[in-house]
């Protein structure tokens, strides 16, 4: 059986590095380039050009926490309006915010 593209894809060496001072700058040029930090200093230390960045940004938790918090009011108060809406119109936006939520529990590495 083939193995995985992300399987085959994987370096042989490790090697570990502390940046205390310098990490939150590291941290901050990798996500501008677009790419995760070992990829940002491989290609940095060896003067390589930075590949096209290939993952989407990170999520700020807190931002997504505090989004979660404020998807679950509005299902609330939806529900509340229920009886003065359109039943269909409640049950679609209920669905959409569903979907968010999922988004969101994604987001902060939870399961739903």
């Amino acid at each position: 059986m083939a193995e995985s593209g992300s399987e085959t894809r994987q370096r042989d060496e490790r090697h570990t590095v502390r940046f205390p001072l310098e990490d939150a700058l590291i941290c901050a040029k990798a996500n501008a380039a677009g790419v995760p930090v070992a990829t940002f200093l491989r290609n940095t230390a060896l003067a390589f050009p930075m590949p096209r960045a290939a993952r989407r940004p990170t999520s700020n938790h807190e931002e997504v926490a505090l989004l979660l918090g404020r998807i679950s009011q509005l299902a609330a108060a939806f529900r509340s309006a229920a009886t003065l809406a359109d039943a269909q119109a409640v049950e679609t936006a209920l669905a959409d915010l569903s979907e968010l939520r999922l988004l969101c529990l994604t987001a902060l590495g939870r399961k739903p």
